[in-house]
């Protein structure tokens, strides 16, 4: 694929110009970190369910979108704060997942452009992140980056959430709390670097206008190497926050950030089994070997997202809306091992070659989504009712084009135990070339009811309606597809609040999933579906304590499985899969 079709740029422009216009002029360089007499105004501030977290039980609104403990969500939560991705020194998010029971983050080893994690033993990459509350929806090569410096926490919510959330993960899901000004004027630089070659320089200001408004800006600069790399990659991300109170009394906060990515892809991965795990002939293959291709091998991100947060109280009402605008242009070219010569999974010459496959895409990717919902609280026959519903709209489109070296033909080979490179390789050609589009409406309603000494039931039901299409695929000229499906999800679950602070508790709920494939007779296939049922205790006897013990099950049915058909993939819709498993998680 010598030349890829030419893309129109969208510019996220929402609230930039004023928003860059204002912070600028409030930054300074410093060199440590500076604590001024806070000053009271509208801000992101400790304790609340999105700002900095100051116990182990904070308020969180990811396992029920109102503000509840930890230890009153009928299903297991866990916040990893930013004074942990501190602690740990996490290059990416996913490195900050290691000590969240039931999550697997990185299971790929370091991936340095891309947050891959299970949750209870099921990928939650593609429809299991969040950000704010709204999705991060993901397909092909078209998802979205988020970097650890833009983050005040990550809420991980486990088991199925379509209640919640609509189309996702049945493991769980993970959402990222951006980053609010705090209404405090501070600032702190950052440098640092690692034992891999990483270096990087950050800076954190909260800022105050005269006028009252609160203001933030977050940047970063970094240098990515090592891993294999042929050279050093380049990070910089930039983040705008302003947050104020408007003349009708509510709260507005905009916030802005872009990412670019510049750097080589391949690196150290794709290597054989035989020689990297075990034993080849010749022995281990080097961790640093890399079987790409110098002249071929690039990855470019440009990515920008735009989010407004609204609130108002009215009338013994809580209106609240979040609406994001969401834009991402993603270019890679990469060669990269295959198995031995003839595609073997063991050395098939002294030369020890490696086969190697050229691939290369260009993938732009834009999404809009809005969640509006009220809430209120009444007392009724004993039972203090706090009611939520509301409207959550997604939109994502990507437009792809994808090609390879045709099949069975390849990239030039490459031997383990004398490495040259350098050698031109064959032109790819197109395999798709199509555009994708999904939509999604959903319907929602959460009861929180509390009675008697200490007792919590919690009602979720939800109701979606999803619009996938595919266009035709110009490489092939092969048909899309186009599949409207009606989703109804649930979640019941009741909790008892003890002495000490003892709260056990028993939850079930479903999910859906809605699939983007032809099985192999050309039929569109249906969502998968799914249960959980899941018992735990959660012990919180003080600010500083949260011990979680859970035990569950997952049910998952209509999973679409691929098979390798000789020239593509097949898709078959059959079987299930169950997972059980018990949790036991500490925080302090």
């Amino acid at each position: 694929m010598t030349t890829l079709r030419s893309r129109s740029r969208l510019a996220l422009l929402l609230g930039q110009t004023a928003l860059i216009a204002c912070i600028l002029p409030q930054l300074a360089m410093a060199q440590t970190t500076t604590d001024l007499e806070p000053i009271v105004v509208t801000g992101q501030r400790e304790g609340t369910a999105t700002g900095p977290v100051n116990s182990a039980n904070p308020a969180t609104l990811t396992g029920t979108k109102s503000a509840t403990p930890i230890s009153e969500v009928p299903q297991s939560v866990s916040v990893v704060s930013a004074e942990t991705l501190a602690a740990t020194n996490a290059a990416k998010l996913d490195g900050a997942l290691a000590y969240v029971a039931g999550v697997v983050g990185q299971p790929y080893g370091y991936d340095s452009d891309t947050n891959w994690q299970f949750i209870r033993s099921f990928a939650a990459t593609a429809t299991g992140v969040y950000q704010d509350g709204l999705q991060h929806f993901s397909y092909g090569f078209g998802g979205f980056f988020v970097d650890p410096l833009l983050i005040e926490r990550i809420e991980v919510l486990k088991g199925p959430s379509s209640v919640l959330y609509g189309g996702s993960n049945p493991g769980g899901l993970l959402n990222y709390a951006t980053k609010r000004p705090t209404g405090e004027n501070s600032r702190a630089v950052e440098l640092g670097v690692d034992n891999f070659g990483r270096a990087w320089a950050s800076y954190d200001q909260n800022a105050l206008t005269a006028g009252g408004t609160a203001l933030r800006f977050t940047g970063k600069l970094e240098n990515v190497a090592g891993h294999g790399a042929f050279n050093n990659g380049f990070h910089g991300i930039v983040g705008l926050g302003t947050t104020s109170t408007l003349q009708d009394g509510s709260d507005l906060t905009l916030l802005f950030n872009y990412t670019k990515m510049n750097e080589d892809h391949v690196g150290g991965a794709w290597l054989p089994y035989v020689g990297s795990v075990v034993d080849a002939p010749f022995g281990k293959i080097d961790r640093e070997f890399n079987t790409g291709e110098p002249g071929e091998d690039s990855y470019i991100r440009d990515q920008e997202l735009a989010t407004a947060i609204w609130q108002k109280d009215m009338g013994g009402w809580t209106l609240s809306n979040t609406t994001r605008l969401s834009w991402a242009d993603v270019a890679e070219s990469s060669v990269y091992a295959y198995g031995y010569a003839g595609f073997s999974p063991t050395p098939t010459d002294a030369d020890n070659t490696l086969s190697r496959i050229f691939f290369q895409h260009h993938t732009e990717s834009l999404s809009f989504l809005t969640d509006t919902h009220a809430e209120t609280s009444w007392q009724t026959g004993g039972a203090e009712h706090r009611v939520l519903f509301g409207l959550d709209l997604k939109y994502f489109t990507m437009d792809q084009v994808q090609g390879s070296v045709a099949w069975p033909g390849a990239a030039t080979g490459l031997s383990v135990t004398d490495p040259v490179y350098g050698a031109a390789q064959p032109a790819t050609t197109p395999c798709i070339d199509q555009t994708l589009t999904r939509k999604q409406a959903g319907l929602y309603l959460q009861d929180q009811m509390r009675w008697g000494d200490g007792w919590i039931a919690t009602v979720n039901g939800r109701m979606d309606y999803i619009d996938t299409s595919t266009g035709v695929n110009h490489a092939t000229e092969a048909a899309g597809l186009s599949r409207n499906d009606t989703e109804f999800s649930w979640r019941a679950g009741i909790a008892k609040v003890m002495p000490h602070g003892v709260t056990p508790y028993l939850t079930a709920g479903s999910y859906f999933n809605p699939q983007i494939v032809n099985d192999v007779n050309g039929n569109s296939i249906s969502p998968e579906t799914g249960d959980q049922v899941e018992f735990g205790v959660k012990w919180a006897p003080n600010e500083k304590t949260l011990l979680t013990f859970s035990a569950f099950k997952i049910n998952r049915n209509n999973i679409s499985q691929s098979q390798w058909n000789g020239s593509g993939y097949s898709y078959f819709q059959l079987g299930a899969v169950r997972s059980r498993g018990i949790e036991l998680e500490g925080r302090g």
